[in-house]
């Protein structure tokens, strides 16, 4: 705005060349970019998914936690690491203060990533190439993604969401060949035993029932209180308890007890009847699991 009006009669002068040459410079621009906009929307090869789905925490949570399991080859610093199949759906979830699971996909394959919240308003950006999304509980966000560069991604929250925001930082590795893996520090990987179940339609082997067992370890956050590296803080470690002798206290008496399978699945079941000794004012809660699940726990505690 000006301070001071205009002239009187400015409006009916002539404009100069040099202005005119401007102003046509500039509407021709605009005309142009207002093209460019249009074209690269529709043959834009980035462009992102409109695509979004009515969903709740608890379903995305159930189908995000099945398909762990289905594809789960090992950990990354207690975050599930999955390598789905080219050209398949893969579950994404950001919860407080993580992205899970950590995901090894193939150069030049084709994704569909569905992505949702498990509390609150998260910002998924993918560097380095920039790739910025927002990510919103009760909504599944549809994104269709094929990586052409391999290289390990960072997966970075870019909307404030409480005290941890700063550790929320997940994991792509992008991979052309299998050699690749060892170089990202993923040497152990193992075959996902969910998968090969399915296709098999038989009984898991001792080894894949393990491999299932540590996938229920990681989903159901036993690890925040079960050590498998030796150490026990809060409750027992889960290296070499299998066959161990434990001081418990049942019906307030103090007795030994041989850690086996049927301990192990009363002990998850309920938990209150027999609690060891040192542990008392930690008590384990009810987890819930299903029989099929604690095999599979039981499974993995004897491989430690």
């Amino acid at each position: 705005m000006s301070l001071l009006s205009p002239v009187e009669g400015w409006y009916y002068k002539k404009v100069a060349k040099d202005e005119k040459m401007w102003m046509i410079i500039a509407l021709v621009l605009c005309i142009v970019l207002f093209i460019w906009m249009i074209m690269w929307h529709v043959y834009g090869k980035q462009n992102p998914s409109s695509t979004t789905y009515r969903t709740s925490t608890t379903e995305f949570s159930r189908l995000t936690e099945a398909y762990i399991k289905q594809n789960m080859v090992g950990m990354d610093n207690g975050i599930p690491i999955v390598k789905p199949e080219p050209n398949t759906d893969i579950f994404l979830m950001a919860e407080m203060w993580r992205w899970s699971p950590v995901l090894i996909l193939q150069k030049d394959q084709s994704y569909k990533f569905h992505i949702s919240s498990k509390d609150l308003v998260h910002g998924l950006s993918i560097q380095p190439v920039n790739m910025n999304f927002q990510v919103y509980p009760g909504y599944d966000y549809l994104l269709e993604f094929k990586p052409t560069e391999s290289g390990e991604y960072k997966v970075i929250c870019n909307e404030f969401c409480g005290i941890g925001h700063h550790t929320m930082i997940g994991k792509i590795v992008v991979i052309e060949k299998e050699e690749e893996l060892k170089s990202y520090g993923f040497a152990d990987l193992k075959k996902p035993a969910g998968r090969s179940a399915t296709k098999k339609n038989e009984p898991l082997s001792e080894a894949e029932m393990a491999l299932m067992g540590e996938q229920v370890y990681t989903l159901k956050g036993c690890a925040a209180c079960h050590k498998t590296d030796g150490t026990s803080m809060i409750a027992p470690g889960w290296k070499g308890l299998y066959g161990k002798e434990e001081h418990v206290i049942a019906d307030g008496k103090k007795i030994t007890v041989r850690v086996d399978d049927d301990y192990i699945r009363e002990s998850i079941k309920n938990p209150s009847n027999k609690i060891t000794v040192g542990y008392e004012n930690t008590p384990m809660p009810v987890m819930g699991l299903t029989d099929e699940e604690i095999s599979q726990v039981i499974a993995y505690i004897k491989t430690l």
